[in-house]
């Protein structure tokens, strides 16, 4: 091969490399424009779409068709209170797992019903609802007392 291949090859690499960093480096971002984090509740790895504003949080998973299995919503609070949580204009039915400021499972509502008014909570204080699709705790095992290792 000649050098002029070789330079041209070389940058040609160098330049990939330097794309792969780029996309590895840059936020993920749902198909809905939200910041997606990975959390790990045992051997189980899922991607939660973040929300932490009073909007975002009031919107969550409304008008929604479809969540993939191992994907979810975090809803976080900046303090720790009872949260209770409704499936108004809800289209999917949902486990909805209530998690301390330390990661630990404080409560879990499995099955929640789409469009359902009643509030589903807990009494206990807590800074973190996960909502995954129904049957998701179940069959990752999750169960109360149990730590979350959240972003």
């Amino acid at each position: 091969m000649s050098k002029n291949r070789l330079r041209i090859g070389a940058g040609l690499l160098l330049a990939l490399l330097l794309y792969a960093a780029v996309v590895a480096l840059r936020p993920q971002i749902s198909d809905y424009g939200l910041p997606l984090k990975k959390i790990e509740i045992g051997q189980n790895i899922l991607k939660v779409e973040v929300v932490d504003t009073e909007d975002s949080r009031a919107k969550g998973l409304m008008m929604r068709a479809f969540l993939p299995h191992n994907q979810g919503m975090l809803f976080v609070w900046p303090e720790d209170a009872p949260r209770t949580m409704w499936m108004k204009d809800t289209f999917i039915p949902l486990d909805i797992i209530f998690i301390e400021a330390d990661g630990k499972i404080a409560g879990i509502v499995e099955n929640a019903e789409p469009h359902n008014l009643s509030p589903l909570g807990t009494d206990r204080p807590v800074r973190y609802v996960l909502e995954v699709p129904a049957g998701d705790a179940k069959r990752l095992q999750m169960a109360v007392g149990q730590t979350v290792v959240l972003p």
